[in-house]
C-alpha cells in the first residue's frame, strides 16, 4: 500500500541551497522599503571592515570576503573592484568564487564585464569548500556551504559541526540563520530551529527571518510571535513584493489553517506577485482548499526553482506520469530533503512504475536511512517485483510509531503474505488496516486499503474476490482520486481470466 504523501501538510520553512543560488533568488537582498529611494547608503560595520581590509591589502582572500559580504548585504557596487580583481587573469580565485564575483558585477550593473562561461551551479563540492574554510576560517558562509555538502551526503554530525561554527561567527546573519534552522528541522529538532530565529535581534525587522519564525513556530509547538507585525508589514505595502513573498505566504498558511479563507486568499495573492520557488510551492499546495487555481498559469514558466510547485500542480491535474521528472528536478535543487523522493516514489508506485519508484526510494534513503514513508514504499515496490525477502527486510527497518505508518506497514505485510500464498494471514492484515483507518475517520486511506486488498484477492482467486472488487470499485468512485484505478482494472481482468477455464470445461 502507498499512502498519499502529497496530502501531508506543508509549511513554508526556509529553503537551503548553495549560496550562489540563494543570492540569485534575491533572498539575501536588503529588505529596503520602496520609499527609501535616494536615502544615503548605510554600510554595516562588518562590511566596512572588509572594505577597509581589501583596500589596505588587495588579495584573493580579502577580495573574496568583501564580495561575499557585499552579496549578502546587497551592496555589490561597493565590491565591484574586488570582483573585477577576482575575475582578472592574475587572480588565483577558485571557480565558485569567480562565479560569485561575476554575480556581484551583474548585480552592480556591469553585466558586460562578466564572462559568459561563469554560470551559477546549485551543486556544492566538498573539496572546494573545505579548502575555502581552511583559507577563510572566519568566513561563516563557507562553513554553511560545507554543511550543505555534508547533509546532502547523509553526514549529519559533520554538517552540524560546520553549522555551529557558522552560527558562532555570524549569529544574526540571515543566510546563516535560515540555513541553520532548516538543518535543525532536518535533524528533527524544531525547538532549536525556532530558538535561533526568535532570539536574533534581526528577526523583528527582517521579513525573511519573520517568515521563518511564523512557519517554524507550529512545528516547535510555539505560538507565532510576529503574526501581527508581519501582517502590518504586508498591508503597509512599503516593501518590494520579492521581500515580502515568503512572509505573506507564511501568514496566508496560518490564516488557512485557522479557517479564515478570505484573508488567506488575499495574502497568497500578495505572495505570488514576485514569488520564490518556496512561496510558489506553498500557494500551489494551498490551491485545492480554495477550489480553484490561485496562481496564474504563466507563473510556472517565469519563476525559477518552480519544480516543487510544478510537481504538486501535476498531481492536482492527475498527470501522474509527468510527476517523476518534476521530482527529479526538485531533488537536484534540494538534495538534502526527502520530500521530492517521497512524492516521486509514492506517485510512481501508485501508478505501477515500481522500478522508478524504487530508485526514488533508495536515493531518499541515502539522505535519511530511517525515513518510514520511503521504507514502506520500498517494501511495496519490492513485493510487487517479486522480491519478497527484501520487502520483508525493508519493513523490519521501520521504527516509526506513528499509527498511520504502522497501518501502511501492516498493509504491505499483508501484500507480502498474499504474494507468498499465505492468503488467510494476508486477509487479516488488510481487514485490520481497513477497519483501523475507518476508526481514525481517515476514509480516504481506508478506501485505498480496500482497493489494494481487492486487487490481491482477485490475483489470488479468493472465493469472495468478485464481491470485494465490486465493493472497492463502488467506494473508490466516491473519492476524487483516479490514481489507483488501474488496480481495479487489473483486478477485473484477473477475475475474467479466472472464469475462462470454467466456461471451457462446461462446453466440453
Amino acid at each position: 500500500m502507498v499512502a498519499t504523501i502529497w496530502s501531508v501538510p506543508r509549511r513554508m520553512v526556509p529553503r537551503w541551497r548553495s549560496l550562489a543560488v540563494t543570492i540569485a533568488a534575491k533572498e539575501l537582498s536588503s529588505p529596503t522599503k520602496q520609499t527609501d529611494g535616494d536615502k544615503p547608503t548605510h554600510i554595516a560595520p562588518d562590511m566596512l571592515d572588509k572594505l577597509v581590509q581589501w583596500r589596505k591589502d588587495p588579495t584573493v582572500v580579502s577580495a573574496g570576503e568583501l564580495v561575499e559580504a557585499a552579496l549578502v548585504d546587497a551592496m555589490e557596487k561597493e565590491a565591484a573592484s574586488a570582483a573585477r580583481y577576482l575575475l582578472s587573469l592574475e587572480s588565483t580565485a577558485t571557480p565558485p568564487l569567480r562565479r560569485l564575483a561575476g554575480l556581484a558585477l551583474k548585480r552592480a550593473g556591469y553585466p558586460d564585464e562578466v564572462p559568459d562561461a561563469l554560470e551559477i551551479h546549485p551543486v556544492v563540492k566538498k573539496n572546494v569548500w573545505r579548502q575555502r574554510t581552511r583559507l577563510y576560517p572566519f568566513n561563516p558562509l563557507g562553513w554553511v556551504e560545507l554543511a550543505l555538502f555534508d547533509v546532502t551526503q547523509g553526514r549529519r554530525d559533520a554538517a552540524l559541526r560546520s553549522m555551529l561554527i557558522a552560527l558562532q561567527l555570524a549569529p544574526d546573519n540571515r543566510h546563516v540563520l535560515r540555513c541553520a534552522s532548516r538543518l535543525f528541522l532536518h535533524l528533527h529538532d524544531p525547538a532549536r530551529a525556532y530558538e535561533i530565529i526568535i532570539r536574533s535581534p534581526a528577526t523583528p525587522h527582517d521579513p525573511w527571518l519573520m517568515a521563518a519564525e511564523l512557519s517554524i513556530a507550529e512545528l516547535a509547538n510555539r505560538k507565532p510571535r510576529f503574526f501581527e507585525q508581519g501582517r502590518r508589514m504586508v498591508e503597509e505595502g512599503q516593501h518590494h513584493p520579492r521581500q515580502i513573498t515568503e512572509v505573506s505566504g507564511a501568514l496566508a498558511t496560518l490564516e488557512l489553517v485557522a479557517g479564515r479563507k478570505k484573508k488567506s486568499r488575499d495574502l497568497f495573492r500578495h505572495s505570488i506577485v514576485d514569488p520564490t520557488g518556496n512561496s510558489l510551492a506553498q500557494a500551489e499546495w494551498a490551491s485545492p482548499a480554495f477550489g480553484t487555481d490561485i496562481i496564474p498559469r504563466q507563473t510556472y514558466q517565469t519563476v525559477k526553482e518552480a519544480d516543487e510547485a510544478n510537481a504538486f500542480h501535476l498531481l492536482r491535474e492527475e498527470k501522474f506520469i509527468e510527476v517523476s521528472a518534476a521530482c527529479t528536478s526538485w531533488s537536484k535543487a534540494e538534495p538534502y530533503s526527502i520530500r521530492p523522493f517521497e512524492v516521486g516514489a509514492s506517485t510512481a508506485a501508485m501508478i505501477g512504475h515500481y522500478s522508478i519508484a524504487l530508485d526514488f526510494a533508495r536515493k531518499g534513503l541515502m539522505v535519511r536511512h530511517d525515513a518510514s514513508k520511503l521504507l514502506n514504499t520500498q517494501a511495496f515496490c519490492l513485493a510487487n517485483l517479486g522480491r519478497l525477502k527484501e520487502a520483508e527486510q525493508s519493513l523490519r527497518n521501520i521504527s516509526d510509531n506513528d499509527e498511520s505508518v504502522t497501518l501502511v506497514s501492516l498493509a504491505n505485510r499483508g501484500l507480502i503474505q498474499m504474494r507468498s500464498g499465505q492468503t488467510e494471514a494476508g486477509t487479516v492484515c488488510y481487514r485490520t488496516v481497513i477497519d483501523q483507518f475507518k476508526k481514525m475517520q481517515n476514509f480516504q486511506l481506508s478506501t485505498i486499503a480496500k482497493v489494494y486488498f481487492a486487487h490481491e484477492a482477485a490475483r489470488a482467486h479468493l472465493p469472495n474476490a468478485a464481491v470485494l472488487v465490486a465493493e472497492a470499485k463502488e467506494e473508490y468512485s466516491k473519492t476524487s482520486s483516479t490514481g489507483h484505478s488501474h488496480l481495479l482494472k487489473d483486478a477485473e481482468t484477473a477475475l475474467a481470466a479466472e472464469v475462462v477455464p470454467t466456461n471451457v470445461a462446461l462446453e466440453n
